[in-house]
Protein backbone atom coordinates (compact mmCIF):
# COMPACT_ATOMS: atom_id res chain seq x y z
CA UNK A 1 0.00 0.00 0.00
CA UNK A 2 1.57 3.48 -0.96
CA UNK A 3 0.54 6.10 1.24
CA UNK A 4 0.74 10.12 1.17
CA UNK A 5 0.55 11.86 4.19
CA UNK A 6 -1.03 15.93 4.21
CA UNK A 7 -0.45 16.99 7.13
CA UNK A 8 1.07 20.55 7.98
CA UNK A 9 1.69 20.11 11.70
CA UNK A 10 4.89 18.06 11.93
CA UNK A 11 4.17 16.16 14.88
CA UNK A 12 0.83 15.11 13.77
CA UNK A 13 2.35 13.98 10.42
CA UNK A 14 5.30 12.01 12.27
CA UNK A 15 2.54 10.62 14.62
CA UNK A 16 0.32 9.69 11.27
CA UNK A 17 3.53 7.68 10.06
CA UNK A 18 4.48 5.94 12.88
CA UNK A 19 0.59 4.74 13.16
CA UNK A 20 0.61 3.58 9.44
CA UNK A 21 4.22 1.89 9.56
CA UNK A 22 3.31 -0.33 12.75
CA UNK A 23 -0.42 -1.22 11.20
CA UNK A 24 1.38 -2.47 8.12
CA UNK A 25 4.33 -4.43 10.93
CA UNK A 26 0.88 -5.89 12.84
CA UNK A 27 -0.97 -6.76 10.32
CA UNK A 28 0.92 -7.39 7.18
CA UNK A 29 4.92 -8.21 8.50
CA UNK A 30 5.99 -5.45 6.66
CA UNK A 31 5.30 -1.51 7.04
CA UNK A 32 3.56 0.57 4.93
CA UNK A 33 5.22 2.31 2.27
CA UNK A 34 5.04 5.89 2.34
CA UNK A 35 5.45 7.46 -0.83
CA UNK A 36 5.77 11.39 0.43
CA UNK A 37 4.34 14.29 2.92
CA UNK A 38 2.62 17.61 1.81
CA UNK A 39 2.43 20.53 4.42
CA UNK A 40 0.27 22.79 1.83
CA UNK A 41 -2.25 22.65 -0.72
CA UNK A 42 0.55 23.52 -3.36
CA UNK A 43 2.85 20.92 -2.38
CA UNK A 44 0.03 18.42 -2.17
CA UNK A 45 -1.42 19.12 -5.37
CA UNK A 46 1.65 18.49 -6.94
CA UNK A 47 3.25 15.32 -4.97
CA UNK A 48 -0.53 13.40 -5.66
CA UNK A 49 0.59 13.04 -9.32
CA UNK A 50 3.71 12.27 -9.13
CA UNK A 51 3.71 9.72 -6.48
CA UNK A 52 -0.06 7.94 -7.58
CA UNK A 53 -0.36 6.71 -3.90
CA UNK A 54 -3.17 4.40 -3.21
CA UNK A 55 -4.17 5.94 -0.01
CA UNK A 56 -4.64 9.66 1.40
CA UNK A 57 -3.95 10.88 4.65
CA UNK A 58 -5.02 14.58 4.83
CA UNK A 59 -5.20 17.06 6.71
CA UNK A 60 -8.03 19.81 6.42
CA UNK A 61 -6.77 22.65 7.67
CA UNK A 62 -3.56 23.33 5.63
CA UNK A 63 -0.48 26.02 5.65
CA UNK A 64 -1.83 27.72 2.64
CA UNK A 65 -5.51 27.09 2.61
CA UNK A 66 -8.14 23.88 3.06
CA UNK A 67 -7.98 20.84 1.64
CA UNK A 68 -10.60 20.80 -0.66
CA UNK A 69 -8.71 23.24 -2.46
CA UNK A 70 -5.96 20.43 -3.51
CA UNK A 71 -9.30 18.74 -5.49
CA UNK A 72 -9.46 21.85 -7.62
CA UNK A 73 -5.69 21.51 -8.53
CA UNK A 74 -5.40 18.40 -9.61
CA UNK A 75 -6.89 15.06 -10.04
CA UNK A 76 -7.41 12.90 -6.67
CA UNK A 77 -8.63 9.29 -7.42
CA UNK A 78 -7.43 7.92 -4.46
CA UNK A 79 -9.40 7.38 -1.13
CA UNK A 80 -9.01 9.13 1.42
CA UNK A 81 -8.70 9.56 5.62
CA UNK A 82 -9.13 13.02 6.51
CA UNK A 83 -7.73 13.57 10.00
CA UNK A 84 -8.61 16.96 11.81
CA UNK A 85 -8.92 18.82 14.89
CA UNK A 86 -12.40 19.73 13.16
CA UNK A 87 -16.05 18.16 12.85
CA UNK A 88 -17.52 20.67 11.11
CA UNK A 89 -16.52 19.55 7.44
CA UNK A 90 -17.57 16.05 7.52
CA UNK A 91 -20.15 15.94 5.18
CA UNK A 92 -17.81 18.04 2.31
CA UNK A 93 -15.13 14.95 3.21
CA UNK A 94 -17.43 12.33 2.04
CA UNK A 95 -17.99 14.33 -1.01
CA UNK A 96 -14.19 14.93 -1.43
CA UNK A 97 -12.81 10.90 -1.61
CA UNK A 98 -13.50 10.41 1.65
CA UNK A 99 -13.79 6.92 3.39
CA UNK A 100 -12.96 7.76 7.01
CA UNK A 101 -12.80 11.00 9.36
CA UNK A 102 -10.80 10.80 12.06
CA UNK A 103 -10.54 13.26 15.14
CA UNK A 104 -7.42 14.23 16.19
CA UNK A 105 -5.90 13.67 18.71
CA UNK A 106 -5.51 10.21 16.52
CA UNK A 107 -6.40 6.95 18.20
CA UNK A 108 -4.70 3.66 17.18
CA UNK A 109 -7.69 1.78 17.08
CA UNK A 110 -9.35 4.16 15.08
CA UNK A 111 -6.80 4.53 12.80
CA UNK A 112 -6.80 0.79 12.57
CA UNK A 113 -10.36 0.51 11.67
CA UNK A 114 -9.92 3.12 9.11
CA UNK A 115 -7.24 1.33 7.40
CA UNK A 116 -8.92 -1.90 7.79
CA UNK A 117 -12.24 -0.44 6.27
CA UNK A 118 -10.01 0.49 2.83
CA UNK A 119 -8.70 -2.59 2.43
CA UNK A 120 -12.15 -4.20 2.60
CA UNK A 121 -13.18 -1.53 0.07
CA UNK A 122 -10.07 -2.42 -1.93
CA UNK A 123 -10.48 -6.27 -1.66
CA UNK A 124 -14.18 -5.62 -2.42
CA UNK A 125 -13.83 -3.51 -5.86
CA UNK A 126 -10.57 -5.95 -6.62
CA UNK A 127 -13.12 -8.97 -6.80
CA UNK A 128 -15.67 -6.81 -9.10
CA UNK A 129 -12.62 -6.26 -11.57
CA UNK A 130 -11.98 -9.69 -11.46
CA UNK A 131 -15.28 -10.31 -12.08
CA UNK A 132 -15.49 -7.58 -14.98
CA UNK A 133 -12.46 -9.19 -16.29
CA UNK A 134 -13.61 -12.65 -16.62
CA UNK A 135 -16.58 -11.32 -18.31
CA UNK A 136 -14.65 -9.88 -21.08
CA UNK A 137 -12.34 -12.53 -21.68
CA UNK A 138 -15.47 -14.80 -21.40
CA UNK A 139 -17.55 -12.25 -24.32
CA UNK A 140 -14.85 -12.59 -26.40
CA UNK A 141 -14.17 -16.46 -26.43
CA UNK A 142 -17.95 -16.77 -27.10
CA UNK A 143 -17.15 -14.97 -30.13
CA UNK A 144 -14.73 -16.62 -31.14
CA UNK A 145 -16.07 -19.68 -31.08
CA UNK A 146 -19.66 -18.02 -32.60
CA UNK A 147 -17.04 -17.26 -36.01
CA UNK A 148 -15.33 -20.87 -36.20
CA UNK A 149 -17.86 -23.14 -34.93
CA UNK A 150 -21.51 -21.94 -36.32
CA UNK A 151 -22.65 -23.06 -39.39
CA UNK A 152 -21.27 -20.53 -42.67
CA UNK A 153 -23.64 -17.97 -43.70
CA UNK A 154 -26.72 -19.54 -45.69
CA UNK A 155 -27.42 -22.02 -43.59
CA UNK A 156 -28.92 -20.00 -40.51
CA UNK A 157 -32.34 -19.67 -39.87
CA UNK A 158 -34.21 -17.99 -42.81
CA UNK A 159 -37.53 -17.92 -40.93
CA UNK A 160 -38.37 -18.40 -37.35
CA UNK A 161 -42.07 -19.45 -36.15
CA UNK A 162 -43.69 -16.49 -34.04
CA UNK A 163 -47.05 -16.07 -32.42
CA UNK A 164 -49.43 -13.16 -32.74
CA UNK A 165 -52.62 -13.61 -30.79
CA UNK A 166 -53.64 -17.16 -30.98
CA UNK A 167 -52.16 -17.64 -34.49
CA UNK A 168 -48.70 -18.56 -35.26
CA UNK A 169 -46.86 -17.24 -38.67
CA UNK A 170 -43.78 -17.61 -40.37
CA UNK A 171 -41.77 -14.15 -40.22
CA UNK A 172 -38.55 -13.76 -42.29
CA UNK A 173 -35.93 -13.10 -40.05
CA UNK A 174 -35.13 -9.71 -42.59
CA UNK A 175 -38.38 -8.48 -41.24
CA UNK A 176 -37.00 -8.64 -37.36
CA UNK A 177 -36.10 -5.63 -35.87
CA UNK A 178 -35.10 -6.65 -32.51
CA UNK A 179 -36.12 -9.36 -29.74
CA UNK A 180 -36.09 -8.44 -25.87
CA UNK A 181 -36.78 -10.88 -22.60
CA UNK A 182 -39.10 -9.20 -20.33
CA UNK A 183 -40.54 -10.92 -17.01
CA UNK A 184 -39.34 -14.17 -18.84
CA UNK A 185 -41.34 -13.06 -22.11
CA UNK A 186 -39.51 -13.01 -25.63
CA UNK A 187 -41.09 -10.43 -27.98
CA UNK A 188 -39.70 -9.98 -31.20
CA UNK A 189 -40.37 -6.40 -32.76
CA UNK A 190 -40.62 -6.71 -36.28
CA UNK A 191 -39.31 -3.30 -38.73
CA UNK A 192 -42.86 -2.02 -39.21
CA UNK A 193 -42.99 -2.15 -35.52
CA UNK A 194 -45.60 -4.98 -35.13
CA UNK A 195 -44.96 -6.97 -31.89
CA UNK A 196 -44.86 -10.83 -31.57
CA UNK A 197 -43.90 -13.32 -29.37
CA UNK A 198 -42.15 -16.53 -29.47
CA UNK A 199 -41.38 -19.66 -27.37
CA UNK A 200 -37.39 -19.63 -27.91
CA UNK A 201 -35.01 -17.39 -25.19
CA UNK A 202 -33.58 -14.68 -26.65
CA UNK A 203 -29.62 -16.67 -26.32
CA UNK A 204 -31.43 -19.54 -28.78
CA UNK A 205 -32.27 -16.92 -31.26
CA UNK A 206 -28.82 -15.35 -31.05
CA UNK A 207 -27.11 -19.04 -31.89
CA UNK A 208 -29.78 -19.40 -34.93
CA UNK A 209 -29.33 -16.37 -36.53
CA UNK A 210 -26.65 -14.59 -38.71
CA UNK A 211 -24.36 -12.70 -36.18
CA UNK A 212 -23.40 -10.66 -39.28
CA UNK A 213 -26.67 -9.64 -38.72
CA UNK A 214 -27.37 -9.90 -35.29
CA UNK A 215 -25.78 -8.50 -31.99
CA UNK A 216 -26.44 -9.45 -28.71
CA UNK A 217 -26.48 -5.56 -27.17
CA UNK A 218 -27.09 -7.44 -23.58
CA UNK A 219 -29.00 -9.94 -21.48
CA UNK A 220 -32.31 -8.63 -22.86
CA UNK A 221 -31.96 -7.25 -26.26
CA UNK A 222 -30.95 -8.83 -29.43
CA UNK A 223 -30.73 -6.79 -32.85
CA UNK A 224 -30.55 -6.59 -36.68
CA UNK A 225 -28.22 -4.34 -37.55
CA UNK A 226 -30.70 -2.40 -39.92
CA UNK A 227 -31.66 -1.95 -36.76
CA UNK A 228 -29.50 0.22 -35.19
CA UNK A 229 -30.80 3.69 -36.01
CA UNK A 230 -27.62 5.38 -34.23
CA UNK A 231 -25.37 5.29 -30.78
CA UNK A 232 -23.26 6.94 -28.66
CA UNK A 233 -20.96 6.51 -25.88
CA UNK A 234 -21.89 6.63 -22.29
CA UNK A 235 -20.33 6.90 -18.68
CA UNK A 236 -17.69 3.98 -17.75
CA UNK A 237 -17.19 2.79 -21.58
CA UNK A 238 -21.14 1.88 -21.88
CA UNK A 239 -22.63 2.75 -25.29
CA UNK A 240 -26.39 4.11 -25.76
CA UNK A 241 -28.11 2.43 -28.70
CA UNK A 242 -31.08 3.82 -30.45
CA UNK A 243 -33.40 1.45 -31.94
CA UNK A 244 -36.20 1.34 -34.39
CA UNK A 245 -38.82 0.68 -33.69
CA UNK A 246 -38.04 3.14 -30.80
CA UNK A 247 -38.22 0.87 -27.75
CA UNK A 248 -39.94 1.87 -24.22
CA UNK A 249 -36.38 2.11 -22.21
CA UNK A 250 -32.98 3.03 -22.70
CA UNK A 251 -31.21 -0.33 -24.23
CA UNK A 252 -26.95 0.00 -23.22
CA UNK A 253 -24.49 -2.51 -24.30
CA UNK A 254 -21.90 -3.16 -21.55
CA UNK A 255 -18.69 -1.33 -21.39
CA UNK A 256 -17.16 -5.50 -21.95
CA UNK A 257 -18.84 -6.04 -25.15
CA UNK A 258 -18.48 -2.23 -26.08
CA UNK A 259 -15.90 -2.91 -28.39
CA UNK A 260 -17.08 -5.83 -30.37
CA UNK A 261 -20.15 -3.87 -30.63
CA UNK A 262 -18.06 -1.76 -32.67
CA UNK A 263 -16.63 -3.95 -34.70
CA UNK A 264 -19.80 -5.68 -35.61
CA UNK A 265 -21.07 -2.43 -36.89
CA UNK A 266 -17.91 -1.49 -38.81
CA UNK A 267 -17.83 -5.14 -40.31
Amino acid sequence: MNILIIEDEIPAREKLRRLAEEYGVAKHGAEMRIVGEADSVRDAARLIPETSPNLILMDIQLSDGVAFEIFERCSVDAPVIFTTAFDEYLTEAFAHNGIDYLLKPIQREKFYKALEKYERLQSHFKQQEDIQQKERIQAVVQQIYRAVSLPKSGTYKERIVVQKGREYISLNVDDIAYCYTENRIVSVIARHGERYFTDKHVADLETELDPKMFFRLNRKYLSHIEAVHSFKPELKGKIIVELLPKPDEIVLVSQERAALFRAWMEQ
